[in-house]
Order: C-alpha cells, then structure tokens, then sequence
C-alpha cells in the first residue's frame, strides 16, 4: 500500500512539474536571414557592441507581411522573443544591399533600440539608416558610404 501511494505521489508531483513549466520560446532565425544578422554582428562587434542574440533573444523571420507599404518590422515583447519580420516579396525582389539594409535597419530597432531618425543633409542624403520611408530622405546604401552609415547606426 505505501508503494502504490509513493508511486501515485511520484506521477502527480511529475504530471504537476511538467504541465506547469511552460517551454521556453526557441530563437530561431531564417537562414536565409542568418548570414545578414552575421554581418551585423561582426559590424557591431567592430564597434565595440557584444553582440548574443540568444541572450537577446531576438529571432528573424521571412514571413508575408499584408501592408505593402512595409517591408520590415521589429516586434518588441517581454514574455517572447523579440521578431526581426522581414516581407517575403520584399526579401525576393531586394539586391545584396537592400538586404543588408532592412536587416540593418530592424535590427536597429529591435537590438539597438534605436527610433526612426528622419533627418537629411543639405542635398536631401538621409543621415541614417533609421530612417523611416524613402520618401523623407534619399538613402542607398553603397561601399562609398556604407562604413559612415554603419558607424552612425551604432554611435547611440
């Protein structure tokens, strides 16, 4: 009779540990994402930024986004990872720097915690890669300016 009962006990306080201990979220990123959160690593780490998006818990997704007005987000929660959302047609139709750029641009927001930033110098150039559409400001991100772009995203 004890043993039925330990074993009882056993299996309740089991039953109770695993349905009560919710699953902690995955961080996964796309891979075709990965090799862009790569380069903004390396980049941030240039810059002195350490750079663990496990710790961080942010994540990169390719996924349809219904505005076509949008073709990147950052989704901020406390209880789930943050979400890098890249759009799908966007990501497919983009060139090597346009890539870059979103990705950029979103991980600014969602590592960096950084605001739009709608200035432009005197010519219309955007100062930032916060930007927030290209009809404030002309940007292109090119090997001419791309340092000074990068270190302007990662000075705040």
């Amino acid at each position: 009779m004890v043993k039925i009962a330990r074993n009882i006990f056993i299996l309740v306080v089991g039953f109770t540990l695993m349905f009560r201990c919710e699953p902690e979220d995955l961080i996964e990123t796309d891979a075709v994402l990965q090799p862009y959160f790569d380069i903004f690593k390396e980049e941030a780490e240039l810059r002195g930024f350490a750079v663990d998006y496990e710790a961080e818990r942010i994540e990169g997704l390719l996924q349809q986004i219904p505005n076509s007005n949008v073709q990147g987000q950052c989704f901020h929660n406390t209880s789930k990872p943050k979400k890098v959302v890249i759009d799908v047609d966007y990501w497919n139709n983009a060139n090597e720097s346009q890539k870059e750029f979103i990705i950029f641009h979103e991980l600014g927001h969602c590592f960096l915690d950084r605001d739009h930033l709608d200035e432009s110098d005197s010519s219309g150039n955007c100062l930032s890669i916060m930007h927030s559409s290209p009809q404030v400001c002309r940007f292109s991100l090119t090997p001419a300016n791309r340092k000074s772009y990068l270190d302007e995203l990662f000075s705040e």
